[in-house]
């Protein structure tokens, strides 16, 4: 869905960004895949969201989805529970500005606490980094976008 621009108006780097819980709290969001593709319809406006039953190896619930972060540029992703209430939100194939627009939105407007996000991405995971960061609890898409390019950049992937 990417007509070749970015938010940034540059070529940066892309990757999956996973969004989830803390590790130690993966129940914190309580989340249910209904109410997230509710609350993306209701903020993004044109969003495409599509509920999908028994993905993966373990049966899983997922939600695809798709919205605009500026204009004419779009962002996939793809929310999982693989248990009642835990789960995670992954965008995919994002710079650091583009999912930073989905990241300021779940901090702010699903989760139930803004201290409760913590990320990483494919680049960390495909070098071996298991770790997550937490997300800025508070700041624009500008900042949260620059402590994403910093985790970029220190897993090597720039």
């Amino acid at each position: 869905m990417r007509n070749g621009n970015t938010v940034t108006g540059h070529n940066p780097t892309h990757t999956t960004f996973s969004f989830a819980p803390p590790t130690d709290d993966a129940l914190a969001w309580h989340l249910r895949l209904d109410d997230l593709a509710e609350k993306i319809t209701q903020s993004f406006p044109g969003a495409f969201t599509q509920l999908q039953h028994e993905l993966g190896p373990r049966d899983a619930d997922a939600l695809s989805f798709a919205v605009q972060v500026s204009d004419g540029e779009w962002l996939e992703g793809l929310a999982t529970t693989p248990y009642e209430g835990m789960g995670s939100v992954m965008v995919l194939d994002a710079s650091a500005a583009e999912a930073a627009v989905f990241a300021v939105w779940l901090r702010d407007s699903f989760i139930p606490s803004p201290e409760l996000i913590e990320f990483t991405s494919e680049f960390a995971l495909n070098n071996g980094d298991t770790s997550t960061w937490k997300l800025p609890r508070s700041g624009p898409a500008g900042e949260i976008a620059e402590a994403l390019q910093q985790h970029i950049d220190s897993v090597g992937a720039s």
